[in-house]
């Protein structure tokens, strides 16, 4: 029979560098140990997206997914007839401004961005988009009048009023219109002269809705 310690010895603690346990007697409390404050030292980092812990440092949340950072409510039914007429008259400017064609041949023709014909065609695009970045508030308030839109706008009508005129004597020294060969303006020039005349109403419209002075009363229907 294995003989025990002596009286008044004292057991054997554990051997050194091993860590301490806790005393005699002691409970963990009820639930579990508390989680270790975030960063504390010993204890590796949180694992990053979990809940309750805050993102990295210097990083900015973005907006949700699919949200859209236009919001496309401002646009009246006055602003999306104005751009695009706007629009419209940059797609003219693709056809033909000047056409000829020959009998027995075909025909061919020189689009709007030839000569000098670009520049209205340019000032009524340039219309719509500044337009829009006063809409969407890329522009600030008053930066542009809209008074000056509608200059812009009936400049760009008279300038296509004399490109037409510029396309019935182009080229007529060289072709006239005997021979079986005709010359004359083409599809895209009266397509833009009537875009660029609706793109100066819609301005003038809209000058008007903002308080505007006009030279005279522009009618068009209330709330547009």
């Amino acid at each position: 029979m294995p003989a025990g310690p002596p009286p008044g010895a004292v057991p054997p603690g554990p051997p050194p560098g091993a860590p301490a346990g806790p005393p005699p007697g002691y409970a963990p409390p009820a639930g579990g140990y508390p989680p270790p404050p975030a960063g504390a030292q010993g204890y590796p980092p949180p694992p990053q997206g979990q809940p309750g812990y805050p993102p990295p440092g210097g990083y900015q949340q973005g907006p949700p997914a699919g949200a859209n950072p236009i919001d496309f409510s401002k646009i009246s039914v006055l602003g999306w007839c104005l751009m695009g007429a706007s629009l419209l008259t940059l797609i003219a400017s693709f056809f033909n401004f000047w056409s000829v064609s020959v009998s027995g041949f075909g025909g061919g023709g020189v689009n709007g961005w030839s000569l000098w014909w670009w520049i209205p065609v340019l000032i009524a695009l340039a219309v719509g988009v500044i337009y829009a970045l006063n809409i969407f508030g890329v522009l600030k308030p008053g930066q542009v009048q809209p008074l000056w839109l509608f200059y812009a706008a009936a400049a760009s009508f008279v300038l296509m009023i004399f490109v037409l005129i510029h396309t019935f004597a182009y080229g007529g020294s060289y072709f006239g219109v005997s021979g079986g060969v005709s010359a004359g303006p083409g599809f895209g020039v009266w397509f833009a002269l009537i875009t660029t005349l609706a793109l100066t109403y819609f301005a003038a419209l809209a000058a008007q809705s903002a308080g505007a002075r006009l030279p005279f009363k522009i009618p068009g229907p209330a709330n547009f």
